[in-house]
């Protein structure tokens, strides 16, 4: 016996999901390396308003923000409205990202003679709050 989608209510439930795509890159780290490096890092060597550390993993705000993008990026290849969203995300957190005071603002690239410099950020201080301030 064959079933439309309207006679079975499973199938009815199976064609309303979206079916999960693939990503084109397994992790974060690939894809910084496989897109995000070679597509937006080609103006760092030597310029002095921006800011990069190849040691981009060892910031946290730098990991939240391409993982971020990371995402939202895969996401936007299988949904073709979502990809100047996508663009317009890139355009808040790039210059954040990439800036002189940005997460990477204590490191530097090798340039000339001159080495290259990775300082990781401190770490904040966070007091606990007072007993039943969450009350």
């Amino acid at each position: 016996m064959t079933y439309s989608v309207l006679e079975d209510p499973d199938a009815a439930e199976l064609a309303e999901e979206p079916q999960a795509q693939p990503p084109l890159y397994p992790s974060v780290e690939a894809w910084v390396g496989g897109y995000f490096a070679p597509m937006f890092l080609h103006r760092v060597p030597g310029n002095p308003r921006i800011r990069w550390c190849s040691q981009w993993w060892q910031h946290a705000e730098a990991i939240a923000r391409l993982t971020l993008l990371w995402n939202t990026w895969e996401g936007a290849r299988w949904e073709p409205a979502a990809k100047s969203g996508w663009w317009l995300d890139l355009d808040h957190h790039l210059p954040i990202l990439l800036g002189i005071d940005g997460p990477f603002r204590n490191c530097r690239h090798p340039e000339g003679n001159r080495a290259g410099k990775h300082e990781s950020p401190p770490d904040a201080a966070v007091d606990p709050a007072p007993d039943g301030w969450w009350d």
